[in-house]
């Protein structure tokens, strides 16, 4: 009786974390796993919710765990990120990098974001920073507003405030209204 006990208890706990872990379509095991990397998966989907604040969605077409850094590496990465006021951001990368340690994570390559509200962003590098609900770069960036197009190095978001600042080396052209 007891062994047939185990068994089912331990089909619950299989099932438990098959329903609230996150979802993996497939596992990649064709190629070997480089030197330090701990898993590789493909098609791979992740949420993350927080209570109170900014929750978000990261999905990638490869993605490699390296356990002993806590860093996932990613490739063709769509973020998704829902602020509090009722507006969603999604951020693309050609690659990435998850950081479960600082809870950050850094999209490369060509990086295009858009706002549910009409904004666009263009970078090489940007990085999602979760504690801080912000978004940052050092990386020549432009920003394509209803009205105006500005373009400089480095950007800060603010996405509690809903409010953005480029650093430095700004040039802006408003595109449309009356200026004066």
């Amino acid at each position: 009786m007891w062994p047939i006990a185990g068994i089912v208890v331990l089909l619950l706990i299989v099932a438990a974390f098959i329903i609230t872990g996150p979802r993996l379509t497939q596992v990649s095991t064709t190629t070997p796993l480089v030197p330090g990397e701990s898993l590789k998966m493909s098609e791979v989907q992740y949420d993350q919710d927080k209570e109170g604040g900014q929750g978000w969605e990261l999905v990638a077409k490869e993605a490699h765990f390296f356990d002993t850094t806590q860093i996932v590496s990613l490739k063709d990465v769509l973020l998704t990120l829902d602020s509090t006021e009722d507006n969603s951001y999604t951020i693309r990368g050609n690659e990435g990098d998850y950081c479960r340690k600082s809870e950050e994570i850094v999209l490369k390559g060509r990086v295009v974001g858009t706002s549910k509200s009409g904004y666009q962003l263009e970078t090489t590098q940007l990085t999602y920073k979760q504690k801080e609900e912000s978004v940052v770069t050092e990386k020549p960036v432009k920003v394509i507003g209803p009205f105006f197009r500005v373009k400089g190095e480095g950007l800060y978001i603010d996405l509690k405030r809903n409010r953005f600042m480029v650093k430095r080396n700004v040039f802006t052209t408003i595109t449309g209204g009356n200026v004066l």
